[in-house]
């Protein structure tokens, strides 16, 4: 697991740098085998929130607002964006190592998140609600055709 102190401007909350002191994974290693990971809807989680508070979960939607941050070493990028479903959404963040490949992510694009969802914490004495350490994040459906189906076929049960 990559340890990032997460220095991320997150414009929808108060426009200013925010230092976690977190432990944040890495953008493309999962932790388990998805298959047996929970997928939760953003109307769900909101709703119940402290039922998901510091569990693995999957979900999906749309990105937007993301930001992108090239870490001092040149090796990470940092990067955080909202999450939306309708007119609901959650704050994601997270890293990816650059020695992996380009990050591939844009607005407007659907993506499954896998990671561990906060309904409060604080960081550097900002307090936040309802967000997701990304340890995983994948277009959805997937892009490449083998993985598409296998997508299909893992969420048709």
């Amino acid at each position: 697991m990559c340890i990032l102190w997460l220095g991320l401007i997150v414009s929808g909350l108060s426009g200013q740098l925010l230092p976690s002191h977190l432990p944040s994974p890495c953008f493309s290693q999962p932790i388990e085998n998805t298959k047996f990971i929970e997928i939760v809807t953003i109307p769900q989680l909101l709703q119940t929130p402290s039922q998901y508070h510091q569990r693995l979960i999957r979900i999906r939607g749309t990105v937007t607002r993301l930001e992108l941050h090239l870490d001092d070493s040149k090796h990470f990028i940092n990067f955080v964006f909202h999450l939306k479903k309708g007119p609901d959404r959650v704050l994601v963040f997270g890293r990816h190592d650059r020695t992996l490949g380009d990050i591939q992510m844009t607005t407007g694009r659907t993506v499954e998140v896998q990671g561990i969802f906060w309904q409060e914490r604080e960081a550097n004495g900002y307090r936040l609600f309802n967000n997701i350490e990304a340890n995983l994040v994948t277009f959805h459906p997937p892009l490449t055709p083998d993985q598409a189906a296998l997508s299909l076929l893992l969420t048709s049960f």
